[in-house]
């Protein structure tokens, strides 16, 4: 400590040094009496030397304040402007880091809830599998739509960590609407063979956009349609210069829950009573759309109906 203490007032002990040291040269070279000279270095040492102590004091109480910061076992009292200005940066750094850590635990709580969601989720197509394993009851259809259920699932995780991470960059070009429906349509097949629903596809547009975070946004549209469509339904998709729609003759959604239908999480009517929503495909889609300039509008009546529209927002 006494170390420290030096090279805390190495400046004023240097000072007064060299002060003395000056009058010593002065008295010498006027030749005046040392006896003065002796007198008052005794004089103005012992000044020096109760400064110190004082000083002494002060920088071990200020050390001794810091020590006890660090345990955690008291409050420094910081009076000098220097040591004040330390204070409140010091404060101030720690609500920052409070802060952050409290946003930190917020995401990684997050993110255990929608992993515990997720598994549930994928619990259920596993189960299926599992089942016609062991009553040897392996139906080709129903186990692509298993594997397919999974995959979706996999997809919603997979890109809604890109998304929170934003590593993955747009890349924008030009394409066919329709063939892009026309390859999502395919990849949809089994389901909606399995519920004998009828897909018509009406139109095409060549827009320029990111495909495959398009592609991924429609596909929850399109994975919706065929999830709550009755059986021997009927989709619609119909692309017009600006604009898609897919429309089905399903549960529909009741009014009450249009509103929150892009919020993460929320699952609705529909989701609780068939256990097959995440809450995530339609909070992800408009999240999706919203960063490519797309707008999304849904209208529905219960046991008529959903409508989602898409349309490219003019810049």
């Amino acid at each position: 400590m006494i170390f420290k203490f030096f090279r805390q007032y190495q400046l004023w002990f240097s000072l007064y040094l060299a002060l003395a040291a000056t009058f010593l040269v002065t008295f010498w070279l006027y030749r005046l009496p040392m006896t003065i000279f002796l007198n008052s270095l005794l004089f103005s040492g012992t000044i020096f030397l109760l400064v110190m102590l004082y000083a002494f004091f002060c920088f071990w109480k200020t050390l001794r304040d810091i020590q006890d910061l660090d345990n955690g076992s008291g409050q420094a009292q910081f009076n000098r402007p220097l040591e004040q200005a330390f204070w409140d940066k010091h404060n101030q750094t720690l609500d920052t880091l409070y802060k952050e850590q409290e946003v930190i635990y917020q995401e990684t709580d997050h993110l255990k809830n929608l992993v515990k969601m997720w598994s549930h989720q994928i619990k259920v197509p596993l189960a299926s599998l599992d089942l016609m394993v062991q009553t040897g009851k392996l139906d080709s259809r129903q186990v692509t739509n298993q594997i397919q259920s999974m995959e979706h699932y996999l997809a919603i995780l997979l890109n809604y960590l890109k998304l929170q991470d934003k590593t993955d960059d747009y890349r924008f070009e030009e394409f066919s609407m329709r063939a892009l429906m026309t390859d999502l349509v395919k990849s949809y097949r089994s389901q909606c063979l399995s519920k004998d629903l009828s897909v018509h596809l009406l139109g095409d547009w060549q827009v320029k956009s990111d495909r495959k975070w398009l592609h991924f946004a429609v596909s929850q549209l399109l994975d919706n349609a065929i999830k709550y469509s009755h059986p021997g339904g009927q989709i619609k998709i119909e692309i017009t210069e600006g604009s898609l729609a897919i429309s089905d003759q399903g549960l529909g959604i009741l009014a009450e829950d249009l509103p929150r239908l892009f919020e993460e999480g929320f699952t609705g009517f529909n989701g609780h009573q068939h256990h097959k929503s995440t809450g995530l495909g339609l909070y992800m889609a408009k999240r999706i759309l919203d960063e490519l300039s797309w707008s999304i509008e849904i209208i529905s009546q219960i046991e008529v109906g959903t409508t989602v529209t898409i349309s490219k927002r003019s810049n």
